[in-house]
This record gives C-alpha cells, sequence and structure tokens, in this order.
C-alpha cells in the first residue's frame, strides 16, 4: 500500500526516546513511518535497588568480575545514569577495570559502550543475540576468576546466564532497569541519551497512533508493517490484539523477538540482519523487494 507520502506505511513501536533514529532510518528507506511508542524503560524505583547496582558498578571498575556482557544499548544507557547519580560524573562515567573483559551483543551496543569510554573484547560475528555471544565466549582459564556481570532489563530472558553456567561461569544478574507499558512514570524514565549519539528528534509531521488505534489498524491492514524490537513489544501487541488476528506483517530485530512474535501468532515477514535502524530499514527494504517481484 503506498500513501500520499509515496512509502509503505509502517509502525514504530519503540520507546519514544529510541524512536528517532528507526524513522529516519525509515524515511531514507523510503517508508512511512507511523509512531505508536509500546513500552517504556524506567530505572528501578526501590532506592536501595539504585544502592545495589551503584555498589556493583564500583566493583565492575575494580575489577571484581572477569567478564561483563551489554545486551542492549538500553542497558548502557541505564548504567551510565546509575553512575552519574553515585557522583561518577555524567555521561562517561561508566568504568570497566581493565582486568575485566566486556561483551556487547551488537554492533549498536558496542558503538554506544566505545563512546562511553569502554573497549569491547567480544562482539559476535555471526548472530547479534544472547546464542551468539555464547557460541564465541571461551571457557573459564580460572575458575577462582570466573564472575560474570549481566546487568539487564527485568524481563530479560535467561539464555546468557544458563549458557554460562554450563560452561563453567558464575553468572551474576544484575536488574538495570525495568520494561513497562508507554508512557511509563517521568521521574523514572531512562532519559539518557545513548553515549556518542547526539539527541534527534523524530521527523516533523508524522502520524501518531494511540495503542488502541494501532490494534484497529493492525486487524485492518491499514498499515504495511510494523517493526517489533524486542519479545516485550511483541507481548503488547498480542495484548492489544485481544485474540483478533493481524492483517499486518512484522519485523522483527532478532530471533528471539521473531519467536516471541510466533508464540503470540503474529505472523513475522522479515527478521533484521543486525539490531540498528539500518538493519531494521534494511531488512522492511529485502521485503519489499521480495513482494514486489511475486507474480
Amino acid at each position: 500500500m503506498s500513501t500520499a507520502m509515496g512509502g509503505p506505511r509502517v509502525a514504530v513501536l519503540r520507546s519514544e526516546d529510541r524512536a528517532a533514529p528507526l524513522a529516519h532510518a525509515l524515511v531514507e528507506a523510503g517508508a512511512v513511518p507511523v509512531l505508536c511508542p509500546l513500552i517504556a524503560n524506567e530505572l528501578p524505583a526501590d532506592p536501595e535497588q539504585r544502592v545495589f547496582l551503584a555498589e556493583q558498578l564500583a566493583a565492575l571498575a575494580e575489577g571484581h568480575f572477569a567478564w561483563v556482557a551489554f545486551t542492549s544499548v538500553s542497558t548502557v544507557r541505564a548504567l551510565v545514569a546509575i553512575a552519574g547519580e553515585a557522583g561518577e560524573g555524567q555521561d562517561t562515567a561508566l568504568k570497566v577495570s581493565a582486568v575485566t573483559k566486556v561483551a556487547a551483543v551488537g554492533k549498536a551496543t558496542a558503538r554506544a559502550l566505545e563512546a562511553a569510554g569502554v573497549t569491547v573484547d567480544l562482539l559476535p560475528h555471526a548472530e547479534h543475540s544472547a546464542r551468539g555471544l555464547l557460541a564465541e565466549w571461551p571457557v573459564p582459564e580460572d575458575t577462582a576468576f570466573a564472575a560474570v556481570l549481566l546487568p539487564a532489563a527485568d524481563l530479560a530472558a535467561p539464555t546468557l546466564r544458563d549458557g554460562l553456567l554450563e560452561r563453567g561461569w558464575r553468572p551474576v544478574d544484575l536488574m538495570a532497569y525495568r520494561t513497562v507499558d508507554a508512557p511509563g512514570d517521568p521521574e523514572l524514565l531512562l532519559s539518557v541519551p545513548v553515549p556518542g549519539q547526539p539527541a534527534v528528534a523524530a521527523p516533523s509531521g508524522l502520524e501518531r497512533l494511540s495503542p488502541a488505534e494501532l490494534a484497529a489498524a493492525l486487524a485492518a491492514g491499514t498499515l504495511d508493517a510494523a517493526i517489533l524490537t524486542s519479545p516485550s513489544t511483541a507481548r503488547r501487541v498480542a495484548v492489544l490484539l485481544d485474540g483478533r488476528e493481524s492483517a499486518t506483517g512484522f519485523i522483527a530485530i532478532g530471533p528471539r523477538t521473531a519467536k516471541e512474535a510466533l508464540a503470540h501468532g503474529l505472523r513475522v515477514d522479515a527478521v533484521a540482519k543486525t539490531t540498528d535502524p539500518a538493519g531494521l530499514a534494511g531488512a522492511l527494504a529485502a521485503r519489499e523487494a521480495a513482494e514486489r517481484k511475486q507474480p
């Protein structure tokens, strides 16, 4: 379906603070983004949890961990925010000891870490996911120094933790932020910008939908595609559809999100090869090209 602007209408369901770069990438690919944030990211509300986070960051800086793994850009942002609260400065305050190796799940996460002054030692080549990290993770050389810090969202899957346990590592879970339904609590929202990425506004004049309007559009097929950037977003879409079938196909950011979408009856038309905005826009473009070739 084409619009007055000439391109497919694509729903961007990412949180408000992360939607703009993806919207720009879609515009560059010839699509017309439609904004409807379904989830938001919040820092922990419990003061004791914030203190615990700061203590774990201090331990990370002091070399108490053999590895630390970052599985999203949001995790980097959350730890930068907590480090700033702890009085260690702002934006580039995330400190990792020289004895600790750093793993990043994908290129966007690696770029955010490096912009924050953190060197990345492991970036999976084949698959940018927890499975991809595990496929390339080494075995521990010293079981006495085998602790791995795993900062992540409250809804993070245990894939990486369980795999590391099987390989003889000692994973330490750390809840860095919470995933909630949008719009979230303004006092707790994760508002720290992505390190190294200037704050950008979404393209002007974009259409916005409420969650109810989104569900109706998906069911009616008046959108050409919707982009799922996390398993929690897929679950939220399924709740909004409330048993209705979506006539609109979905683009998934990675295999885990695609699996979650399929488990909830959502049709996945494409899975991005990389998790950055360019990768998502490329997956949409590839789907559009494949559809044009069909008789």
